[in-house]
């Protein structure tokens, strides 16, 4: 099988070591901008998950020439009309915390009886032939306190609550968690498709 090289359109290496473990079994070697030596900032300017997810996959190929995929994602809660969405890295402006980000979410939720959110995750891929995406979403609820105690997870995770582990995300380990994550559904539908060109 000849080695076929995928750009990835992420600063973090963790996600990148992530992404090659999956790719892996294809004969794939993930690359970043970052270990290509390229300067990748472009404006994520869309209001959906799928535009700014196709935002990065483009630019990455039109500045590469290779194969690339990219993944937006965050949380979505119903109460507040789907915020904050896109935003979700963001919330609140620049150099909150992640704690900060989900108190303030908590802040604005209040004692609201509607708590159900879900996360979204869109993969995107870009190569001279297809423009395709792939999504995921885990449902759950907002929970009405911040976990600082729970040892797993990031961002939201602390104030996400998942009914079929009866426990919010930061309270469950990366392996588990990771059997049902909005990423892992958008990234299953991403392989299986990418088995079918190879």
């Amino acid at each position: 099988m000849t080695k076929k090289t995928l750009a990835f359109a992420s600063g973090s290496e963790h996600k990148r070591k992530e992404m090659q473990m999956l790719l892996s079994p294809f004969g794939v070697e993930v690359v970043t901008p970052k270990t290509l030596g390229i300067s990748f900032q472009p404006e994520e300017t869309e209001s959906t998950f799928l535009g700014n997810s196709f935002i990065k996959s483009r630019e990455l190929f039109r500045l590469t020439g290779l194969p690339s995929f990219a993944d937006d994602s965050g949380i979505s809660v119903n109460a507040l009309g789907g915020e904050p969405g896109v935003h979700s890295a963001r919330f609140g402006g620049p150099g909150l915390s992640d704690q900060e980000r989900a108190l303030l979410l908590l802040t604005k939720l209040g004692d609201s009886p509607n708590r159900n959110a879900h996360y979204s995750c869109v993969v995107t891929y870009v190569d001279a032939n297809f423009q395709k995406s792939f999504e995921g979403t885990v449902e759950g609820q907002i929970t009405m306190d911040y976990d600082g105690i729970g040892p797993y997870g990031f961002g939201y995770d602390p104030i996400f609550y998942f009914p079929e582990f009866g426990k919010r995300f930061s309270q469950v380990p990366e392996e588990e968690k990771n059997k049902v994550s909005h990423r892992k559904k958008a990234m299953a539908g991403f392989l299986d498709w990418f088995q079918t060109i190879q």
